[in-house]
């Protein structure tokens, strides 16, 4: 009997030490599998910031590159020491004759000399040019409600005013996306696509009415459209 306890001590000790093995190695996982899911998250959010405020790294890594260009172009300490070694090592006739011939012809500067002076202009004209380009560029974003003013250049027709809302499809790139009109309580939809950044293709659901045009500023837009009855005319909008 007293065997058997023993026994029965020593499985249950057994399987009680691989039990908690288990379950170590379980809460090992499982905290594994979360950490990388904080991290897939953390990582999306980054992306996210990053294409926000591309334009404000973009502006940043350019200041940063003007401001170092300058130290690179200088030379290093130890460059310059032995340089300046082997001047004070010049004998004195050398010396001498430097100086009158300095003193006869004037002072003429060493392309040495003027290398850094030419990489400090070039980098600061580039600076100044990827600047003007990167404040210059308009980012028009046509999502959102617009009042739009249709005026009809075909006669019998009478001109009038409209709401449309524009949804893109993708939030990161709205060139692409679906829209609803309501003209007077009468709702119809289609879909939109941006060209070229700044040009404009409006196309009903039922295919009877086509709009295109292009952005006049970040808030207005105009054009021209046509319906399948052959009726033509002018179009302008503005974002609430």
């Amino acid at each position: 009997m007293a065997e058997f306890d023993i026994a029965s001590k020593k499985y249950y000790k057994e399987h009680g030490l691989n039990l908690l093995r288990r379950i170590s190695d379980l809460e090992s996982k499982l905290s594994c599998f979360f950490t990388r899911i904080i991290c897939f998250k953390l990582l999306r959010r980054l992306a996210t910031m990053m294409k926000s405020y591309k334009k404000t790294i973009a502006l940043c890594v350019t200041l940063t590159f003007l401001t170092l260009l300058p130290v690179y172009a200088q030379p290093s300490p130890a460059a310059a020491s032995m340089a300046q070694d082997k001047e004070t090592t010049a004998n004195a006739d050398q010396a001498q004759n430097f100086v009158e011939k300095e003193q006869q012809i004037g002072y003429q500067a060493s392309p040495k000399n003027i290398l850094p002076v030419i990489l400090g202009i070039a980098a600061v004209v580039a600076g100044v040019f990827l600047l003007v380009i990167l404040v210059s560029k308009e980012k028009y974003d046509i999502t959102g409600i617009w009042d739009f003013r249709l005026n009809y250049t075909t006669a019998g027709h009478t001109d009038f005013d409209s709401v449309w809302t524009f949804i893109a499809y993708d939030a990161y790139n709205k060139v692409l996306g679906s829209y609803s009109m309501n003209a007077n309580g009468v709702i119809s939809t289609g879909q939109y696509t941006i060209v070229n950044k700044s040009e404009v293709v409006f196309q009903n659901d039922n295919v009877t009415e086509q709009y295109v045009g292009q952005f006049d500023s970040k808030t207005t837009m105009s054009g021209t459209f046509v319906e399948a009855s052959g009726a033509q005319g002018n179009w302008t909008a503005t974002k609430k």
